[in-house]
């Protein structure tokens, strides 16, 4: 039959205690010995409701009377929570070990393990301007492109629209990275404005075009982006065109007087998606 303590009662052994029935306790069991239960102690009764326990196992809750078991699993693992539960697995490599390069519009999807990414935006480089053949003038630089970088998280497999800008255009990476492209360079020896980032961890400016003044009949260089690459001036008297940006987003080049062509074209922009 069952054995009830209530009151004051109490038992104290210095032997081995068994409990084969049900055993109420109201009081205090003290127990110096041994004691040995013929059944599992449930999670409610503050036991772990399991037979046995794998070695390396840890005890996760799973309810009000319940817990799991979850194995070590593979050498160099850890625990890892998905928002509801935790499962034994491998240590997430450090830093970003992929990279897409865009340079013409998409579309980027997040890979369903992704969280976080690196994005760079780069406008394109504004064009440079052609020499004034009225006044002799050369051509101003076109401006840089402007950037912006993003660091931070996303979520995982989701879309982003991707913007790239061509000459003088602007790029963006959904809401999270946008720049500006350069201003055209003009040809009273005027550079151009250099693009602007917005909307990123980091914004950068773009280089502004070179202008060497009404006065000179040579070309003046085109502005950089932060990645460099404006493009070379046009010389006078030798009839030279501006050099196209170098790299992507850097200005086009002024045109020397008296060129037959116009300035270099702006280099178009880029973004680069890290993770």
């Amino acid at each position: 039959m069952p054995l009830t303590l209530d009151g004051t009662a109490g038992i104290s052994t210095t032997g081995a205690l068994t409990v084969s029935g049900a055993a109420q306790l109201s009081s205090t069991l003290g127990v110096t010995g041994t004691t040995t239960l013929t059944t599992v102690l449930g999670v409610a009764s503050g036991g772990t409701g399991a037979t046995t326990l794998t070695t390396g196992s840890v005890l996760i809750g799973a309810g009000t009377s319940a817990v799991n078991l979850v194995a070590a699993g593979s050498p160099g693992n850890v625990l890892t929570s998905n928002g509801t539960t935790w499962t034994s697995a491998a240590a997430a490599a450090g830093g970003f070990s992929n990279m897409t390069v865009y340079t013409s519009p998409g579309t980027f999807t997040t890979p369903a393990t992704t969280t976080k990414i690196k994005v760079t935006v780069v406008g394109g480089g504004g064009n440079g301007a052609p020499a004034n053949p009225s006044s002799g003038a050369g051509g101003g630089g076109g401006g840089g492109g402007g950037g912006a970088i993003y660091v931070g998280p996303v979520a995982a497999s989701s879309p982003f629209a991707v913007t790239v800008g061509g000459a003088g255009g602007t790029s963006s990476f959904a809401s999270l990275a946008s720049a500006t492209g350069g201003s055209n360079g003009i040809n009273t020896g005027i550079g151009g404005a250099g693009g602007a980032g917005s909307a990123g961890t980091l914004q950068l400016k773009g280089g502004g075009g070179a202008g060497a003044g009404a006065g000179s009949n040579n070309g003046s260089i085109g502005g950089s982006s932060f990645l460099g690459g404006g493009g070379s001036n046009g010389v006078s008297p030798t009839p030279v065109a501006g050099g196209a940006g170098g790299n992507y987003g850097g200005g086009g080049g002024g045109a020397g007087y008296p060129s037959p062509t116009g300035g270099g074209a702006g280099a178009g922009g880029v973004v680069i998606v890290e993770f």
